[in-house]
């Protein structure tokens, strides 16, 4: 066992033998992980609220991140599960002998049955249901197809030994998204009451206001010329997101929130109060409006305007419809939740 372990108020890791990870991958709080489970690079499970439960002989794949709901709803994940790279896996349950593709989200209160199969790239929307051994895809997911026994050890196969030619080969690969250069750090105006994790990753002029906050395993970098990136007043910015200023200029204003494995390239403005939903796809020159949803898994394309009070989701992201006062109080609960998250762990 040579990844981090850390301590989260009161909670610290419970782990069974033959947990092994690497270096890099970090297990925090309130977790449990059964033996034989394996983490590989840049592994965040973050048990800072409710509860999460990781089986024996699963499998997490590099950049995979586990989160929970604050202490609403926490995260179960069954035995013999594997996990594809820069995949999310957030307050929710997974079944046993879960296979789940790379660059996909499941999010919360979503039931996962037994040996099911996610294919890359999918969204399992919030409370969805799937029931044991079936096939599905897409974003958001369908079922394609119930599947056998042998069928699904194909699938098994396919995920553990990834060829061009398999079902879980993926054109998408978040390391295309990176740059070995590493340029001088720049930090600008990180005042007392912000948190940057232990592991996070900076090598462009960085400003960040007060109550503001960037989790594990984040880049910010360039892959030209240094830019900068501008947090504003209670924003944060989730684990594994990846953040390439392309030398330009990132705006992101006061109380926003930029989830989990989320890509952002070169200049955007994100407004006030916006949302920029896991697993997410910002190109260059794009601007989201103030009290503004970009859904999970979407891609918003190079000069997208997001209006005010919109709710914007696909690939390509398209408007969906206005956000509703309800999801207006539910986003700003969530901002509130990450400033008190960076109070406890500057406690740390």
């Amino acid at each position: 066992m040579t990844f981090r372990i850390i301590k989260y108020l009161n909670c610290i890791p419970s782990l069974e033998e033959k947990v092994t990870g690497r270096k890099t991958s970090i297990v925090i709080g309130n977790t449990f992980i059964e033996r034989c489970t394996k983490l590989k690079e840049n592994v965040i499970v973050r048990g800072d609220g409710k509860e999460i439960y990781i089986g024996k002989n699963c499998l997490l794949k590099n950049r995979v991140t586990i989160h929970v709901a604050a202490r609403l709803q926490g995260t179960n994940i069954g035995k013999n599960c594997i996990i594809d790279e820069y995949s999310i896996i957030h307050a929710c349950k997974l079944g046993n002998d879960v296979l789940i593709g790379s660059n996909s989200v499941v999010m919360d209160g979503s039931k996962i049955g037994n040996n099911v199969v996610i294919a890359n790239n999918s969204l399992v929307p919030p409370g969805k249901k799937i029931p044991p051994f079936t096939l599905i895809a897409g974003s958001p997911v369908k079922i394609i197809k119930t599947i056998n026994k042998k069928e699904f050890l194909n699938y098994r196969d396919s995920i553990i030994n990834k060829k061009k030619s398999s079902f879980f080969y993926n054109s998408f690969n978040y390391r295309n998204f990176l740059h070995k250069k590493s340029l001088k750090k720049h930090f600008t105006d990180i005042p007392s009451s912000s948190f940057v994790a232990c592991d996070v990753k900076i090598s462009q002029k960085l400003t960040m206001k007060k109550n503001s906050s960037i989790w594990y395993s984040v880049i910010i970098f360039s892959s030209k010329k240094n830019g900068e990136v501008i947090l504003g007043n209670g924003s944060n910015i989730q684990d594994n997101s990846i953040i390439n200023t392309l030398g330009e200029v990132i705006n992101i204003g006061k109380r926003v929130t930029i989830g989990h494995n989320v890509i952002m390239l070169g200049k955007c403005t994100i407004n006030d109060d916006a949302v920029i939903g896991m697993g997410s796809i910002l190109e260059k020159n794009c601007v989201v409006g103030n009290n503004s949803f970009v859904g999970a898994n979407s891609y918003v394309k190079s000069g997208t305007i997001i209006p005010d009070n919109t709710i914007f989701v696909g690939n390509p992201a398209k408007f969906f419809r206005k956000v509703n006062d309800k999801e207006r109080v539910f986003f700003k609960e969530g901002q509130k939740i990450y400033e008190g998250l960076t109070i406890d762990y500057k406690s740390v």
